[in-house]
């Protein structure tokens, strides 16, 4: 009896580390060189998720491809296209112009029907949809404290932060976020949803202060996390749900997304909302047609136009890193243009130029992303200018 006992206990042990393995492997090894191209297409096999499906007015994107910037200017050189996408381990790009593709590239493996990651560029779906929720009266001022929305945020670090500060990265919540510091919140906060199993809703309203609020720029995930909240609690439903009745359905999405989430079923509001490129470029067009998808009004054209001019002299443009403006969740680049972006790490962007009519997205994994921002937004603008020529 005795063996018998210890063979069931050497059995159930190797079964549960097992189980614990295939856990953690997919987490452990989502930035690794040989892993990531393959983890940010199939992140539902990393985290949970949720499944966002398309309805049944999908749209037909119209194509005419045609020649695009094969070089750009970037600190005095020229720089070719090609090269750039391949240093930056480019895995797709998208140039949509007056509504139709004009370019449309995929590589390591990607293809049209491959769902890429987001990470923060899902930072400007959630502004969007909180746009929707003050126009249908779910939400009734960006000035209203957030403790009107969420009361179990009376003693965090929002406690005296409205929304409009929230959405603007100026809510001086204590939360560190340094991609190169793994001691940082932007890292442990991973280790506190799927090592500790601690729920999203407790985790998000755990951290202090460190600003007044309204004071300064200081860019923490964890905003855009108690925007999912307030969105979920106003609506009573899921974040998925919500961009799947908002934004997937009445936009004619082609594919279903998935929005990573804890081990609860709360979505990872800052990052993670995985689709296809062609729908990233489909959101895309819907902002830069400021809010119209055909005779539907989906946004109010008027805050789509207020992005790109950021109310406070901290958050506008060449005020962040010497380079950048930022306004609810969306980044303005520098320039006198009226361009902005949603911008990821690890490569992922959506460029929007409303005048030029122009959208163009890019998916990667890229490890040195923020050295190449800036010259992204370069190729960009010498895409648009050469398609205006034409």
């Amino acid at each position: 009896m005795g063996r018998l006992l210890v063979g069931t206990l050497v059995v159930i042990t190797a079964i549960v580390f097992g189980i614990w393995a295939l856990y953690l492997e997919p987490k452990l090894t989502l930035f690794s060189p040989e892993k990531r191209l393959h983890h940010f297409a199939h992140m539902e096999n990393v985290f949970p998720s949720r499944t966002i499906k398309t309805g049944s007015n999908q749209q037909e994107w119209a194509v005419a491809l045609q020649d695009v910037a094969a070089a750009y200017h970037f600190e005095g050189a020229q720089r070719d296209r090609d090269e750039f996408l391949t240093r930056t381990n480019t895995t797709s790009l998208l140039v949509i112009k007056d509504g139709m593709i004009v370019h449309e590239e995929y590589r390591h493996g990607y293809d049209q029907n491959s769902r890429a990651t987001s990470f923060s560029v899902a930072k400007s779906v959630v502004a969007t949809l909180m746009q929707i929720a003050r126009q249908e009266g779910k939400i009734d001022s960006f000035d209203d404290p957030v403790v009107k929305y969420l009361p179990a945020m009376a003693e965090s670090g929002f406690a005296h932060a409205s929304l409009e500060h929230v959405l603007n990265m100026s809510s001086g919540i204590a939360f560190s976020e340094i991609y190169e510091d793994e001691s940082a919140d932007s890292y442990k906060i991973f280790e506190r949803l799927f090592l500790q199993f601690q729920p999203l809703k407790s985790v998000t309203a755990s951290y202090g202060s460190q600003n007044v609020p309204g004071t300064q720029f200081e860019y923490a995930s964890i905003n855009t996390q108690l925007l999912a909240q307030v969105l979920m609690a106003v609506y009573g439903t899921s974040l998925s749900d919500l961009v799947e009745t908002k934004l997937w359905q009445p936009l004619g999405m082609s594919s279903d997304a998935v929005w990573n989430t804890d081990i609860y079923g709360t979505e990872l509001g800052f990052m993670a909302l995985n689709a296809t490129p062609r729908d990233f470029a489909r959101f895309g067009l819907m902002i830069s047609q400021l809010g119209r998808v055909g005779s539907a009004q989906i946004i109010d054209a008027k805050w789509i136009d207020q992005i790109r001019t950021a109310p406070e002299p901290y958050l506008q443009r060449r005020q962040i890193y010497d380079t950048w403006g930022y306004h609810h969740q969306w980044w303005l680049p520098d320039g006198n243009t009226q361009d902005f972006v949603a911008i990821g790490i690890w490569g992922q962007m959506i460029y929007i130029h409303p005048e030029q009519q122009l959208v163009i997205v890019k998916t990667g994994a890229d490890p040195d992303f923020h050295d190449h921002e800036v010259e992204a937004i370069a190729l960009f603008r010498a895409i648009g200018d050469g398609l205006e020529v034409e």
